[in-house]
């Protein structure tokens, strides 16, 4: 968790992961205000130089730098989700499938968030009611280095956009929008839930943060239900895995997705 403190982040609107073509024929901006937080940062090994940033591989399957640009991938999209314009910074997003990709990122040391680099699903008709589970296994890395400000989260979007819900993993140094409304605790896991605005709820995970393992988004959702904020006609539209991306400190960074699968059983 945070060691050393910094202010981070004002409210800023953010842009949902779209679909490539969607990406060309719509621009779609939900809330996502931010307030301030810690930054956490690991402790630094005293005689071990840390690198500026890790290498884009020289011969990934797919590479861009072009803001927004997507890569469909069969079930999945890999997107390159600069939506803060006209803030954000460079980023270079490189892929070998959707669950082995990365992006160098650049962002300044400002306090919105700027990127939202994920891989994707999107769905047609799918109410929370006519599912029986929706689970998701992933394996990520962020940058060695202390000062930037990000979190490894999923983005679920209901109603075509309408409602987002956010399940936060990995965490450093950002904080939900919001208030906090309850506490939970989902298959061992202890979560605290936000709610931003009147659609936005982040589920956040309390204790030491993981780059490595099982999301029950189904059940983050169905606690929802439960206490009124969701609905089992509610429609499923999209579900999202990266990283929001505040700031890099200026300096070109690494985030890296080593393994990542999605389960839909309706």
């Amino acid at each position: 968790m945070p060691t050393h403190a910094k202010p981070r982040r004002t409210a800023v609107s953010r842009k949902p992961a779209l679909p490539a073509i969607a990406v060309i024929a719509k621009s779609r901006r939900k809330l996502a205000a931010l307030a301030a937080a810690a930054v956490a940062g690991p402790a630094l090994v005293i005689g071990a130089a840390l690198p500026a940033h890790a290498a884009i591989p020289s011969h990934p399957k797919w590479e861009s730098s072009a803001p927004l640009s997507s890569w469909n991938t069969g079930k999945f999209d890999i997107y390159n989700n600069e939506w803060n314009k006209p803030l954000f910074g460079p980023q270079t997003i490189w892929g070998y499938s959707y669950s082995h990709w990365g992006v160098e990122s650049t962002q300044p040391d400002t306090t919105s968030v700027k990127t939202y680099p994920s891989v994707q699903e999107n769905y047609k008709g799918t109410t929370l009611g006519s599912l029986h589970g929706l689970w998701s296994n992933f394996s990520e890395s962020m940058p060695k280095q202390s000062n930037f400000d990000a979190e490894a989260a999923y983005d679920i979007w209901l109603n075509n956009y309408k409602i987002e819900v956010m399940v936060w993993f990995d965490n450093h140094g950002q904080r939900p929008a919001g208030r906090v409304i309850a506490h939970t605790t989902i298959y061992g896991q202890k979560f605290a839930v936000w709610k931003g605005g009147s659609k936005l709820y982040t589920l956040a995970l309390l204790g030491k943060q993981e780059s490595k393992g099982t999301a029950h988004l189904l059940k983050s959702m169905a606690w929802l239900e439960s206490h009124g904020y969701l609905s089992s006609s509610d429609i499923l539209t999209q579900v999202n895995f990266g990283w929001e991306i505040c700031s890099t400190d200026g300096r070109p960074m690494d985030f890296t997705m080593n393994s990542y699968n999605l389960t839909t059983k309706r």
